[in-house]
C-alpha cells in the first residue's frame, strides 16, 4: 500500500484553502500530490490512500474539482472530531435554525440576513455553490460558523473586538470536541468526549486534557493510525515545513519518499528540520531539474536516490492561433527584472510597429492581484515611451481585439495582460498564442510543457527539458536577438510547422505512461532497498 501525505494547507496553518466564490484564487490548487493521486487513481499504478493531516471540511469538493472524488483517504481531523460520515450532503442555508422574523437579502455575492432592521448574519458560498461559512453579527462580527460539505457545522471561530481568539470543533451531532485558543495555540479537550476514533472505529482516549498546540494532537492521532500499517507500506510525503517535524518524528522507521515541488520550495526553502528529514528518506522526487539541483546542495541528501518526475504530463493538443488574423505572442513577465522588461517591451513594440503589424503581445503573469493588470500596462507604456515609441501601443488594459483601430487604420493598442493563476487558465489562454517568449532565469515549467503539448514554438534564455534550441524553439543570449527570433516563426509557416512537429516529438518523453513508468521505478527501488536491508 502507498500512502500520500499532501501539503494542502492555508499558508502556515492546518487548514484547507477553500474561499468565497467571488474572490480570485491567489495560488493554484494544483501541486505534485494532486498529480500523483490522479496518476495512481486513474492509471491504477498501485493501491493507495491519502493521509490528510489538516482541517478540510470541504475536502469532497476539492477531490471533485481534481477529478478524483472516489480516491480513498483518512482524515486526521475526522478522527479527532469523531466524524464517521464520508459522503457529501446537499443542504440549504434556509435549513439552519434561524430566529423568527429574519429577512433574507440576496446580493450578487452573498446572502445577507437582517433581524429587526440590523445585519444579523452573512451567508458565504464556495466556488462550487455550496454554503461553507456563515458569519454572525451583533454590531460587529461575533463568530464564523464553518460548515462541512457533509451537512453539519464543523468549526466555529469566535471573535472579540474583531479579532479571532478561539476555534471550537464539533462532531456530526453538534457536540464540541476540542477548542483551540489562537493567542498561544493551546488546545482544550471536552472532558465529556475526550476520545478520538481509531482505525477500527474504537474510541481511544486522548493522553492529555490540554495540549500546547494542535500539532501535538495531530501527531498523537497519526501515530495511533500508523500502528496498523504494514512494514512494506511506502509513504510519499509532500515536503512542507508545517508538517516536516511530524514526519521527522513519526516516520523514521517507515519507508519514506519525499516529494519536492518548486513552488513550495520557493516559498519556504529547505529549513533545518527539512534537512534532518532528508537523512531518513528512502527516495527523493523533484518536480524539475532546478529543484533537484537545490536539493543536492544539502549534504544530508548525498546518499539518497533522487529522480526528477514532472507533475505535468504532455499530450497532443491543438490551438486556434492559425485561425486568427493576428499573431499573439505570450510573454512571461513575473521573474523578469525591470531593465529586461523595458528592453523586451521596446523590442516587441518596435517589431510590431516597424516589421509585423499583425503581431500582438500578451503579457503573462501568475499574479492574481487586483492591480496587476493595470500596473503591467503602465509599466509597458513607460518602457515604450522611454524607447521613443508610441505609449498607446499599450494604451488599453482591457485587452486587444482585431477591431481596435483608429481612423487611419492603425492599431491603437497591441499589448494586453493575461492573469493566469491556475493551470486551466494557462491552457485556455495558450490556445490563441502563436509564440511563447519566456526569458526568465528559470522558465515557467507548466507554461513550457503546455506550449510543447500544443506545438507552440518557444523563445527562452536557456535550453530546458521542454525546449531544445533549434528544434521547437530558439535560445537567445541578448535581447537584441529577440526581433529576429520572433520573425523566424511569425514570418515563416515552414519554420513554425517544423517547430510544431519537434514539440510533439519532444512531448513523447513526458506522456502519462512515461510518468507512470517513472513512479513504478521509484516504488520498486524503495522495495528492493528495503528487502536488501532486511537480508543484511
Amino acid at each position: 500500500m502507498q500512502y500520500f501525505i499532501p501539503a494542502w494547507y492555508q499558508k502556515d496553518d492546518w487548514k484547507e484553502e477553500e474561499q468565497v466564490w467571488y474572490r480570485s484564487r491567489s495560488v493554484t490548487e494544483f501541486d505534485d500530490t494532486v498529480k500523483q493521486v490522479q496518476l495512481f487513481f486513474r492509471k491504477k499504478v498501485a493501491p493507495f490512500k491519502m493521509l490528510i493531516l489538516g482541517f478540510t471540511p470541504n475536502f469532497r469538493h476539492f477531490l471533485h474539482r481534481q477529478g478524483v472524488y472516489h480516491a480513498p483517504y483518512w482524515s486526521c481531523f475526522d478522527a479527532m472530531q469523531g466524524i464517521e460520515s464520508q459522503d457529501m450532503q446537499v443542504f440549504s442555508f434556509r435549513d439552519l435554525d434561524w430566529p423568527e422574523g429574519v429577512e433574507f437579502i440576496y446580493s450578487p455575492f452573498a446572502v445577507i440576513v437582517n433581524k429587526d432592521g440590523k445585519k444579523y448574519a452573512q451567508v458565504e458560498f464556495a466556488e462550487d455553490g455550496n454554503v461553507f461559512r456563515v458569519d454572525m453579527f451583533d454590531g460587529e462580527k461575533t463568530c464564523s460558523n464553518i460548515y462541512d460539505d457533509r451537512g453539519f457545522i464543523s468549526c466555529q471561530v469566535v471573535y472579540k473586538k474583531g479579532i479571532s481568539f478561539r476555534e471550537q470543533y464539533f462532531d456530526e451531532a453538534g457536540n464540541w470536541r476540542f477548542a483551540r485558543f489562537l493567542k498561544d495555540g493551546h488546545v482544550v479537550i471536552n472532558p465529556e468526549r475526550a476520545w478520538f476514533y481509531g482505525n477500527d472505529g474504537e474510541k481511544i482516549p486522548y493522553r492529555k486534557e490540554r495540549y500546547g498546540n494542535i500539532e501535538e494532537m495531530i501527531e498523537e492521532v497519526l501515530r495511533k493510525h500508523l500502528e496498523d500499517v504494514w512494514q512494506e507500506d511506502i509513504f510519499i510525503a509532500a515536503m512542507d515545513p508545517l508538517h516536516s517535524g511530524i514526519l521527522l518524528r513519526a516516520f523514521r522507521e517507515h519507508k519514506l519518499v519525499l516529494s519536492f515541488f518548486g513552488r513550495r520550495m520557493e516559498e519556504h526553502g529547505i529549513g533545518e528540520t527539512d534537512s534532518q528529514l532528508l537523512k531518513y528518506a528512502d527516495y527523493i522526487v523533484a518536480d524539475k531539474k532546478e529543484t533537484a539541483d537545490r536539493i543536492r546542495k544539502h549534504p544530508e541528501a548525498g546518499g539518497v536516490k533522487l529522480k526528477v518526475i514532472t507533475p505535468y504530463d504532455s499530450r497532443v493538443e491543438f490551438g486556434i492561433s492559425q485561425q486568427l488574423r493576428v499573431q499573439n505572442i505570450m510573454v512571461a513577465v513575473d521573474g523578469v527584472e525591470d531593465q529586461l522588461f523595458d528592453d523586451m517591451a521596446a523590442a516587441l513594440g518596435a517589431y510590431i510597429q516597424n516589421v509585423n503589424s499583425r503581431a500582438r503581445v500578451c503579457l503573462f503573469t501568475r499574479s492574481a492581484g487586483y492591480s496587476a493588470r493595470r500596473n503591467l500596462m503602465e509599466k509597458s507604456r513607460r518602457a515604450l515611451e522611454k524607447a521613443g515609441l508610441d505609449p498607446e501601443l499599450a494604451g488599453d488594459d482591457k485587452g486587444v481585439s482585431e477591431n481596435l483601430i483608429d481612423s487611419v487604420g492603425q492599431v491603437r493598442s497591441v499589448f494586453s495582460v493575461a492573469q493566469c493563476v491556475d493551470e486551466m487558465s494557462v491552457s485556455r489562454t495558450l490556445r490563441e498564442q502563436r509564440l511563447v517568449v519566456d526569458l526568465q532565469q528559470i522558465p515557467d515549467q507548466f507554461l513550457q510543457i503546455a506550449a510543447m503539448s500544443m506545438g507552440i514554438p518557444q523563445i527562452t534564455a536557456m535550453e530546458t527539458d521542454y525546449m531544445k534550441d533549434g528544434r521547437n524553439g530558439l535560445v537567445i543570449r541578448d535581447i537584441v536577438d529577440l526581433p529576429d527570433a520572433l520573425d523566424t516563426y511569425l514570418s515563416s509557416i515552414a519554420n513554425y510547422n517544423k517547430a510544431q512537429i519537434a514539440s510533439y516529438d519532444l512531448g513523447d518523453q513526458f506522456t502519462t505512461d512515461k510518468l507512470v513508468k517513472a513512479w513504478k521505478e521509484v516504488l520498486q527501488s524503495v522495495e528492493d532497498n528495503s528487502t536488501a536491508a532486511g537480508q543484511n
